[in-house]
This record gives C-alpha cells, sequence and structure tokens, in this order.
C-alpha cells in the first residue's frame, strides 16, 4: 500500500481530485454569491421603491404626517422586517423603531448594513440593510429591511456545500484510490512480468486482459518485443552451434594443413601449393563470417534509415546480365522478362545481392543445358520477383527449413557452399517487408519475392 501512495498513478489522481475539488468549488461560489447578490438586490429595490413613497408623502403631508404613517407601517408588519427611522436635524429620533442612528453622521445619503439588537433566540445579531436620504427642513429617512430571509438561505446554503464538499471529496478519494489501484495493478504486473525476464524466464509474457485498453495494447506490444528478442538470441544460439560445428572442420584442416609444412622434408613446391589451397580456405571462411554478419545486420532491421528509391528493373537486369555468361558456360538457357522503371525504396546493394544469391544457386543446381527464368512484374501493391529453374528443387517439406543458416539438402552437402546463402535472401526479404517462398516447377524450383509497393 506504501508503494501505492508513492506511485505516479496515485499522484496523478490526488491532483485530479485537487483539480476537480478546486473546479467544483468555484462553481458552488458562484452560485452562491449570484443567489445572494439576487436576493440582495430585490430587497434595495423594494427599499427604494418605499424610499421614494414616503418622500413623496413629506412632500404633500409634513414630518407630523409621515411620523404617524411610520408608526402605522411598523403595526402592521407582522413579520417584523421593516426598519424604519425619521429624525429632524438636531438627530433627535422622531419616529421608528431604532433608538439610534446606524453608523455615525457620515453615512447620511448611502447603503448601509448594520446589526438590528441581539434577541434571545440569536447567536449573533441579526443584519439589515437599508438605504436613507434627506428631506426638508433638515430631515433624514431610514428605510430598511431585516436580512433575516436572506441570512437564513445564506446558512442552508453553507450547509449544503459543507454536504457537497464532504460527498464530493469522499467520492473522490473512493475513485482515485479505485483508479490509482487499478493502474497500479496493471502496471505492477507488467514489472513483475519483466523482473521474471531479467531472472532468466524469457518465455514469460505480459497478460493481455482483454478490455482493448491501451494497458492491453502496451502488453501486447511489449511481448511482441519479447518474441522477437527470443527470435534473436535464438538465432544467435543456432549461429553460435551452427557456426561452432560446421567451422570445425575446415579449421581443423587447414591446422593439419599448417602443420605439415613445419616438417623438414617439405618442398618448396610443396610448401607453395599447401599455401596457396590454405589462403583459399581461409578466404571462404572469411566469406562465411561476412555472410553471418550481413545476415545479423538484415535481421536487426540495420541500414533502414539509409533506404534509397532505385530502379529495382535495372538491378535485377544487371544481375541476370552479370550471371549469363555463367550460365552460358554450363549450356544453360537464361531468359528474363522484367517490367521497365520499376523503383523500389530499399538497399539496392543488398536487394542486389539478394538476387545474385538465387540466381547462383539456380545455375548451381540446374544441370547442364536446363532452362533458368528470371520474370519482374508490378501490381498496384507489390512487385513480384521469379526465378525459375529446370533443377532438381526442393522437396516441399524443406520449404521452410532451407533459409535456416547452415541448413543444407544431402544432395547439396558435396557442392560448394556454407548454407547462408538462403539465409541471406531471406533476412534481406524480411528486412524490406517483403514476402519470400518456393515453388514446384516440376521439374525444379521457382523462388518468389514479393515486396511492398510502399
Amino acid at each position: 500500500m506504501f508503494r501505492l501512495f508513492r506511485s505516479s498513478a496515485f499522484r496523478l489522481t490526488l491532483l485530479y481530485m485537487v483539480t476537480f475539488g478546486a473546479s467544483v468549488t468555484a462553481l458552488l461560489i458562484f452560485v452562491y454569491t449570484a443567489i445572494i447578490s439576487d436576493m440582495e438586490e430585490d430587497l434595495k429595490h423594494s427599499i427604494s421603491v418605499q424610499t421614494e413613497d414616503l418622500r413623496r408623502s413629506f412632500g404633500l403631508l409634513g414630518p407630523t404626517e409621515i411620523a404617524t404613517s411610520i408608526q402605522h407601517m411598523l403595526e402592521k408588519d407582522e413579520e417584523k422586517t421593516l426598519v424604519l427611522m425619521l429624525i429632524d436635524r438636531n438627530w433627535h429620533v422622531v419616529a421608528g423603531n431604532l433608538e439610534l442612528w446606524p453608523g455615525g453622521k457620515t453615512n447620511v445619503g448611502t447603503w448601509i448594513k448594520f446589526p438590528i439588537a441581539k434577541t434571545q433566540n440569536t447567536s449573533m445579531p441579526p443584519m439589515a440593510i437599508a438605504m436613507n436620504s434627506t428631506l426638508p427642513g433638515g430631515y433624514i429617512l431610514l428605510v430598511g429591511r431585516k436580512m433575516a430571509e436572506i441570512e437564513h438561505v445564506h446558512e442552508i446554503i453553507v450547509e449544503v456545500l459543507y454536504i457537497c464538499f464532504g460527498i464530493m471529496f469522499a467520492l473522490a478519494a473512493a475513485g482515485g484510490m479505485l483508479i490509482s489501484y487499478t493502474i497500479y495493478r496493471r502496471i505492477e504486473a507488467i514489472n513483475q512480468a519483466f523482473r521474471r525476464v531479467a531472472a532468466g524466464a524469457l518465455t514469460t509474457r505480459v497478460k493481455v486482459a482483454g478490455t482493448g485498453d491501451e494497458f492491453d495494447h502496451l502488453a501486447m506490444h511489449l511481448n511482441q518485443t519479447l518474441n522477437r528478442i527470443c527470435e534473436l538470441i535464438d538465432g544467435v544460439r543456432d549461429i553460435s552451434y551452427s557456426v561452432a560445428h560446421d567451422l570445425r572442420t575446415p579449421l581443423n584442416r587447414l591446422r593439419h594443413r599448417l602443420e605439415s609444412l613445419l616438417a623438414p622434408q617439405v618442398t618448396q613446391e610443396k610448401m607453395t601449393q599447401e599455401v596457396r589451397v590454405s589462403l583459399a580456405e581461409i578466404d571462404a571462411l572469411v566469406g562465411t563470417f561476412n555472410a553471418i554478419l550481413r545476415i545479423a545486420q538484415a535481421e536487426m532491421g540495420a541500414g533502414v534509415e539509409q533506404f534509397t528509391d532505385f530502379d529495382l528493373s535495372q538491378a535485377v537486369l544487371d544481375v541476370a546480365d552479370l550471371y549469363r555468361p555463367v550460365a552460358e558456360e554450363k549450356s544453360q538457357h537464361m531468359t528474363t522478362e522484367i517490367a521497365e522503371n520499376i523503383t523500389f525504396n530499399g538497399d539496392r546493394h543488398l536487394m542486389t545481392q539478394t538476387v545474385a544469391n538465387i540466381l547462383d544457386n539456380a545455375i548451381k543446381y540446374t544441370t547442364k543445358g536446363g532452362a533458368i527464368a528470371v520474370t519482374l512484374s508490378a501490381t498496384d501493391s507489390y512487385f513480384e520477383l521469379k526465378i525459375a529453374d529446370s533443377g532438381p528443387g526442393i522437396p516441399e517439406a524443406f520449404h521452410g527449413k532451407v533459409v535456416e543458416k547452415f541448413f543444407r539438402l544431402e544432395q547439396s552437402r558435396s557442392s560448394p557452399g556454407n548454407g547462408l546463402g538462403l539465409s541471406l535472401v531471406s533476412a534481406a526479404v524480411k528486412l524490406h517487408r517483403g514476402d519470400l517462398s518456393f515453388a514446384n516447377n516440376a521439374p525444379g524450383l521457382v523462388v518468389i519475392i514479393r515486396l511492398p509497393v510502399k
């Protein structure tokens, strides 16, 4: 629970509660002020009307009659809310229900609020609001009303405000705690999953609640990331095992060859021959490691930021022209059907290497006098590259395995190569968000690459 109070979710909820409370408080104060101000304006209006009536009567009847009228008005005031007072020039009370002029002589001619004498049933003296005005002959008239009704409404509103504040903050606190706990629980589930991953349980995944909210989207993205990390780790593990297994033999062979050169009976001609063979094997090993490096870079997405628009049609045609003499040496017939002016955004060198690897395999495994066809076409949504040959093909059961690093079919183990060509093709196609597939050419194999237009 202590960690919950220290969480960002709790602090954000607390900030929301304070903001919401301040907004509601400001609104209620505005409503309160508007109600009280409206009641005071109504009270002032009635006082102003009564004052004007008494002033006109004073001009017609004189002070004595006005004093009598004031007494009659006070007697008829059953609710005892009237405040009336008439004084002469010497500040002597002529008529009214006040003994002293409220507020002193400086308050003549203004609206004044003042307390009435305290009664036994009130804890505070009731307030009154009055308007005073001067009359001919130095008389001063005070007309007002007690503010008992306004004070009663004030007490009710204040009481309601306290109740509303209490309910509002109680609900806000309960809702805030619930929201904070819900958010904290979802985030803590993610933290627990990643703590297990950090401890070595790489198969752990974040639970998706199925609500479709932002936490579910976050969980799905995190699971996708963990899946990708596991794939990369498995790939590194497979590469390490394959490198150790497949390169051990040529390295041992190279070591024995170099050791044989230490024998005293080795002739210069033998030494030269063995060195040349050893250099060729070293070059092959370097080529294998370079291929592994290029595959790793493609699988990690390296170089995407350097993609540029290039003429894919020309790139495929250049590779076909480069390998045409090689095919002709084996009496193979190569045909090309390439749509013109296809512009593609990607890595030109990597795509050229991809086409070269496929053509190299097609020429290598197609028998003498066979046929190879290179086709490049375009649709509204993708570009399609097909390279078909009339060789032995690949059994359908192995279509998914031939792209694995160092994987080679039994009939291919006697031929030169390291089993990385199609792995590089697969990695390059994935880097360009494309799709790689294989089909039976009856006889032979068709390699199909589809690349997105955008």
